[in-house]
């Protein structure tokens, strides 16, 4: 008969509903068309953030309609076919965000059109608000009986741990609870004076990825292991910092632990500049990202080079008086300007604030 020692530590949710603020993001696409330049809304992200300023939800709305759908026939004087001005928005993904009494993210819902649930997202952090682990599953694969926990009443709790031993003192079983539902069961064999031995590790059909997150001596993530479906390994990346505390190095490595890619960043503090290098596997360069601070220590132009120095891709970032992000300009740097003038961009983004 076997002895069951048990316990749970919960993730209890801070209020969200107070005071609520806004931000909308409005991506417009620009293109030529006879000589005329066309800014065309695509779709848009509403953002709205709670009295402490933490983000509660991000939707995204789609302005696309279809051609047959943008012009109306009018009568009366002016009869005839008239482009159609006004454009319905229609939502297409929303983020959902829940934190813990620390302001952490602990929780993150996608809904698709319908508020159909695509997946959720749980965040575990230790005592040091360091982030200790991240998964994500489908609450609709998420179905076997005998994996569902509790009564149901425990309407706070994001998630839970429950421990038990067997009759001899030395297997123990670690079930991590989400959602009332069990995903992973670890099993561990204990010896004396000895860290426990991880024996086997069961992760429901359900999940989608689980990453468990390293940190060094300075508090900062050192590396970062993930898994897949049912504990398929996903890879791992590795951080490098300098004596400042900025990541200088990312190396990401496959399933099998071979380097897939490397990125390297250079901080030239006197120029306000910064430069990401990233290579493949054999080490050959693939692309620079040089990225040009303003005197505020704001991104200010980012540029996209590839492995010959040639520029690709320009993005421009203003402000407001505020000091908050006002526009992004895009700029597709092979796509030839007009002759004799400066180059248009590809795409606007502009910033609303309530």
């Amino acid at each position: 008969m076997s002895i069951r020692i048990k316990y749970f530590i919960c993730c209890l949710l801070t209020s969200l509903l107070l005071g609520n603020r806004a931000t909308t993001i409005k991506v417009f696409h620009i293109f030529e068309s006879f000589g005329t330049e066309t800014q065309e809304l695509k779709n848009s992200i509403v953002v709205n953030f709670d009295s402490k300023g933490l983000m509660v939800d991000s939707t995204i709305y789609s302005h696309t309609l279809p051609l047959s759908e943008r012009y109306v026939y009018v009568t009366g004087p002016n009869e005839g076919l008239k482009l159609r001005r006004s454009y319905d928005q229609e939502m297409i993904l929303s983020y959902r965000f829940e934190y813990d009494n620390q302001g952490n993210r602990v929780s993150t819902s996608l809904f698709g059109t319908g508020d159909s649930l695509y997946w959720k997202q749980y965040q575990k952090f230790d005592s040091n608000n360091r982030i200790i682990k991240r998964l994500r599953y489908n609450p609709a694969q998420a179905i076997n009986p005998d994996m569902f926990h509790g009564d149901g009443n425990s309407k706070n709790m994001l998630w839970g741990e429950d421990y038990n031993y067997d009759s001899t003192g030395t297997i123990l079983e670690h079930k991590e609870i989400y959602n009332n539902y069990v995903l992973v069961i670890t099993n561990f064999k204990l010896e004396r004076e000895k860290e426990p031995k991880r024996q086997n590790q069961y992760f429901d059909p359900s999940v989608i990825f689980q990453t468990i997150f390293f940190h060094n001596d300075q508090g900062k993530i050192a590396e970062e292991r993930s898994v897949g479906r049912l504990g398929q390994s996903l890879g791992s990346i590795d951080y490098k910092y300098d004596i400042l505390g900025r990541c200088i190095a990312t190396t990401n490595y496959n399933e099998i632990g071979t380097v897939e890619k490397r990125y390297n960043t250079v901080y030239d503090d006197e120029n306000f500049k910064t430069y990401d290098y990233y290579s493949d596997s054999n080490v050959k360069l693939n692309s620079i990202r040089e990225v040009l601070l303003d005197n505020q220590g704001r991104k200010y132009v980012e540029t996209i080079l590839d492995g010959h120095d040639r520029v690709l891709e320009k993005n421009v970032y203003l402000y407001d008086k505020k000091g908050r992000l006002k526009e992004i300009k895009q700029y597709d740097m092979l796509r030839r300007g007009r002759e004799g003038k400066s180059e248009i961009p590809i795409r606007v983004n502009t910033y609303e604030y309530d």
